[in-house]
């Protein structure tokens, strides 16, 4: 947890937002100027990162797209995963990836959400 907490406040203070921490169970969710929301979350030994990105028609052409694309993937480097989120406000196509906890960085984080964020337009470019 504790790397956890100094790679959120490197990010944080990156982004303009010194202080930057997780909850108690070690997760954190942000809302981007986008909209979508870029979030953190430990399971064991691993972090999770994901990205969410709201989706007002087509999400199962969307969704179907991702997950093809998914499968496609060669490499074994950043491996995303896709999932649908469903709020009140609306439905969300989500995509994450995984690493260890001791490889997370906030280089790393800057990286893999860029990657995540390219991801998705990627997708949806192709629908």
């Amino acid at each position: 947890m504790l790397q956890l907490t100094k790679v959120l406040a490197e990010f944080g203070a990156d982004i303009g937002l010194p202080g930057l921490a997780s909850g108690r169970e070690g997760n954190l969710q942000l809302r981007l100027g986008s909209g979508a929301l870029l979030g953190v979350s430990t399971q064991g030994d691993e972090v999770v990162l994901h990205h969410a990105e709201p989706v007002s028609h087509d999400l199962a052409a969307l969704v179907l797209q991702a997950m093809q694309r998914a499968a496609r993937s060669d490499s074994a480097a950043d491996p995303v995963q896709v999932g649908v989120r469903t709020t009140a406000q609306g439905q969300w196509l989500v995509v994450g990836t995984r690493l260890p906890l001791e490889h997370f960085s906030a280089r790393e984080m800057h990286r893999l959400a860029a990657h995540l964020q390219s991801w998705i337009a990627q997708a949806r470019a192709s629908v």
